[in-house]
């Protein structure tokens, strides 16, 4: 983590053995701030969906992706905590591990729903009459409760190989990863990197250039049928869609240079690393609160509509028929 040294920021003592950089604590109230504003966003469209709507196989992919977005939201404050006190962990040993699998499980989640979403697309666009006879609400939410239960087990090893450990200042306690599970990273420093190599690229390969794949497949595939003039229906659900896409990868692009940097912590400069983990930690927090947003903006006369009452509002959003 970054010293206030490190990046010429003037720096604020708050304890015999914290302090904080500026750029830390405008980090920390940028998150905190994020974290508000995206929680209240998350929730209302997760109710309007939920509640308000009549419930559809749209509106079942979308409030699941929501939720998740909802669920990180909640972790934020302790990354805000964490980056106000860094390299100091002050929630203690479970929640290192709980909130690290947290942030995992959301990962995940988010990236799982938007693959869903886009082969749901393509089934609906080459396989209408399958589509229609078999893709029920029912059966979408059965996808999603399988899909949560995998990552679940995608996030579980994370709360396992979480740690915590208190330096040899005996002031300073860190939450850290250790693959070794017997806090021997210090006696196996080149098991430790293999392994932190090892998982960069399981996760780079299932959360970034596996679903990269197959939505760009499904979306290519969708759009040479669209300019064929054989599928006549409204474009909207496909921005809603083309644009939660491209806003995941742009923001998440962030998180996999930095995670690479950090295993080869020597071959970079600190100060380099830790801008980036600034940069990473923001977009990451953005993607999640505030994504439901650009929702809103990809809607015709968008002034128009902001004057109806919120649910028809939504309603327009996310209404999609079915086409014949």
């Amino acid at each position: 983590m970054s010293n206030g040294s490190e990046f010429h920021t003037s720096e604020t003592s708050i304890g015999n053995n914290t302090t904080i950089s500026t750029i830390n604590l405008l980090s920390s109230l940028a998150l905190l701030m994020t974290s508000l504003f995206g929680l209240v966003v998350n929730s209302l469209y997760l109710w309007v969906l939920r509640f308000k709507m009549c419930k559809s196989v749209n509106t079942t992919w979308f409030s699941h992706l929501i939720l998740g977005n909802s669920v990180f939201t909640l972790t934020v404050p302790f990354l805000a905590a964490y980056r106000l006190m860094s390299p100091h962990w002050i929630f203690g040993g479970f929640l290192c591990k709980l909130i690290n699998a947290a942030i995992v499980l959301c990962m995940y989640a988010n990236i799982i729903f938007l693959t869903i979403i886009s082969m749901d697309r393509y089934a609906l666009v080459y396989h209408p009459v399958w589509y229609r006879g078999h893709m029920t609400h029912r059966f979408a939410s059965a996808i999603c409760i399988s899909m949560w239960g995998f990552t679940i087990l995608c996030s579980a090893p994370y709360f396992a190989f979480r740690q915590i450990r208190l330096l040899d200042d005996n002031k300073t306690t860190i939450c850290y990863t250790d693959y070794t599970l017997y806090g021997l990273w210090d006696n196996q420093p080149k098991s430790q990197i293999q392994m932190e190599w090892i998982v960069f690229f399981i996760n780079l390969a299932l959360s970034f250039l596996l679903p990269f794949c197959i939505i760009a497949v499904c979306y290519l595939k969708i759009a040479l049928r669209m300019k064929k003039g054989n599928l006549t229906r409204s474009s909207k659900p496909y921005k809603i869609i083309f644009i939660t896409i491209v806003s995941f990868f742009i923001f998440f692009i962030p998180y996999h240079i930095w995670k690479g940097m950090s295993i080869e912590k020597g071959k970079f400069h600190k100060t380099t690393r830790d801008v980036l983990k600034v940069i990473m930690t923001c977009s990451f927090c953005f993607h999640y609160c505030f994504t439901p947003m650009l929702y809103l903006f990809i809607v015709e006369n968008f002034k128009k509509l902001l004057r109806k009452s919120v649910i028809t509002l939504f309603e327009t959003v996310f209404y999609e028929p079915v086409s014949s």
